[in-house]
């Protein structure tokens, strides 16, 4: 995603700039009146702390720190050739956001806003070049470009720890663990001292270091300095985290004539790593995997129908990630690997499901068969697409309401090769216990036992954290129902009842729902959604709150300007 792999691969010769005609894209009327330009090229930044005039009721539930990051704009006017214009939405120019939501004496909250830039001297480099030299998701390139240009940047390649120059922004998170020993063995959610760092990931072995108050680039890390072996360029920018123990889990992927997946846990409380499991087998190729599952004894790591070709050597050819990603074979099915993460035993089954393509893990839990059984079904919830389509819907020309591409995506038998499904799947008859260790056998088929079509569920998925790697029902996500060329709405998904409730206002553009629990409430909805949402009309944004239960909004707090259509947050309790 923004800035993909920018920070593990950067070469040496340049790219022409992506040269466009902004008056002319300025004069298209934006797609079904739906403005979202002003979300996409949020270049704003405040530095320093604002207070933010807020309508309706702040819940003192709500208090803590909510964080967001993701691209804040995608064009840079240069002295070369007039506009740089990134071409894919995963590879905009990241910038960091920070609301801190303070109880007040009325009982609401009041927020004060910060953002920042992460990469104004690789900016600067732009203004003054016109190119960027570094791996990306899927700048479209040059076709001018020499072949001995190709092969110089191939066998050039070097790595970037420069915080300024590492564009690094897809996942955010609190006191990770790994990075060094904690000192005391609580987990961030619980830390009564609250946070002391703040990281971002993409979906590569590289993640950076943020100050928590200032948003400033601190360093980059990747993951050879959790543990030797970690040593490929891939990785997911979701780790997966144990909330009661705040231990971190996640994969590495090494590329080879036969690639090497490496799942590995990171301790909170004593910083060290351990891999769990090794897995390098011709029947499990290599492939771009956002996401990934956890339950209370398994990591599951689906590898989904997005491989690689040419032993990922031709990421570094293309220099970029989605053309070196093959065609999508409906014949390639999805492997399942389930790997034990409490008794040392490994890889304990694999499972296979017919090809198809996930950004999003929602959920997944594990369920003992019986009393006496020693093994357990476990159910994983995803958002799944039909083909590989998605990753070109989101290249910035279809996304813009302005964009010359905006309609090509909008016929129904288009939108069906984009469209997402809640699903369901049943791993069966996986061996719990410390027993002793046995090799898989066979794989077995993964069940479909629920799927939910979109717009019932849409992206960049939600559920209450207490209820992570526990049976959920309720999924709340962005959705796309068809009024602009983005997401135009918030959906709650109640997976027992199929019944949806959605939250929408006219040419007003949500970002991602994040839950913060209600302990005042009984359920599982019981909590408040808070999500930045473009205001089209105005072109200015707002952080929503909505009641979970209901999707009612009980209050906003507004900004006096945009703030880009991010990826992902993460709310920090006061």
């Amino acid at each position: 995603m923004s800035g993909f792999l920018s920070s593990v691969y950067s070469v040496f010769t340049s790219e022409r700039a992506h040269i466009v005609d902004d008056k002319a894209e300025a004069l298209r009327e934006p797609f079904k009146q739906w403005p979202n330009d002003a979300g996409f090229n949020a270049s704003v930044e405040q530095r320093e702390p604002t207070e933010l005039a807020v309508k309706g009721w702040l819940p003192p539930s709500v208090a803590g720190t909510l964080y967001r990051t993701g691209p804040g704009h995608y064009k840079v006017e240069d002295t070369v050739n007039g506009t740089y214009k990134a071409s894919h939405w995963f590879d905009g120019f990241t910038q960091i956001h920070r609301f801190q939501l303070i109880p007040d004496l009325k009982g609401s909250c009041t927020v004060l806003y910060n953002s920042r830039r992460q990469i104004d001297p690789l900016l600067e480099h732009v203004r003054k070049t016109g190119r960027l030299n570094c791996v990306s998701f899927a700048q479209k390139r040059d076709p001018c470009t020499s072949l001995f240009q190709k092969i110089k940047c191939t066998f050039e390649p070097r790595r970037n720890t420069d915080p300024y120059l590492a564009n690094i922004g897809v996942t955010v998170s609190t006191n990770p663990a790994g990075l060094r020993p904690q000192p005391r063995a609580t987990p961030q959610s619980l830390d009564p001292d609250g946070p002391r760092t703040l990281v971002v990931r993409t979906d590569a072995n590289y993640f950076k270091e943020i100050d928590l108050a200032t948003l400033e680039p601190i360093g980059v890390a990747q993951q050879q300095q959790l543990h030797p072996d970690l040593k490929g360029p891939l990785s997911c920018a979701h780790a997966q985290y144990d909330h009661e123990t705040g231990d971190l889990y996640n994969y590495n992927l090494d590329f080879g004539s036969v690639s090497t997946y490496r799942i590995f846990k990171s301790s909170f409380t004593t910083g060290k790593t351990e891999i769990l499991a090794t897995i390098s087998e011709k029947e499990v190729p290599p492939a771009y995997i956002h996401s990934f599952f956890l339950t209370e004894d398994f990591v599951i790591l689906a590898v989904w129908s997005s491989h690689f070709v040419s032993y990922g050597i031709k990421i570094l050819w293309d220099r970029n990630i989605l053309d070196s990603i093959g065609q999508f074979d409906p014949e390639s099915k999805v492997k399942w690997l389930v790997v034990d993460r409490r008794h040392g035993k490994g890889l304990v089954a694999t499972f296979e499901s017919p090809a198809m393509f996930s950004f999003h893990t929602v959920n997944a839990w594990q369920e003992q068969r019986s009393e006496t059984s020693n093994s357990v079904d476990i159910y994983c919830d995803l958002v799944q697409y039909p083909t590989l389509d998605i990753l070109h819907r989101f290249y910035y020309e279809n996304l813009v309401s302005t964009g010359p591409g905006v309609s090509k995506y909008a016929e129904e038998a288009e939108r069906s090769k984009t469209s997402q499904s809640l699903v369901r799947y049943r791993l069966a008859n996986v061996p719990l216990g410390p027993a002793k260790e046995q090799q898989p056998t066979q794989a077995q088929n993964a069940e479909i036992v629920l799927q939910v079509p979109s717009p019932s569920v849409g992206e960049l998925p939600t559920i209450n954290p207490s209820y992570s790697t526990r049976r959920s029902r309720f999924v709340y996500s962005v959705v796309d129902q068809g009024y602009s060329s983005f997401f135009d709405g918030i959906a709650k998904l109640d997976t027992e009842t199929l019944e949806v409730t959605y939250w929408r206002q006219l040419r007003h553009t949500p970002g991602e729902p994040i839950f913060v629990p209600d302990n005042t409430r009984e359920g599982e909805d019981a909590g408040f959604l808070l999500s930045v949402i473009l205001d089209g009309d105005k072109g200015t944004s707002y952080l929503l709150c909505l009641d979970a239960k209901t999707m009612e909004e009980t209050g906003r707090a507004e900004c006096d300007n945009p703030v880009g259509f991010g990826f992902h947050g993460h709310h920090v309790p006061h």
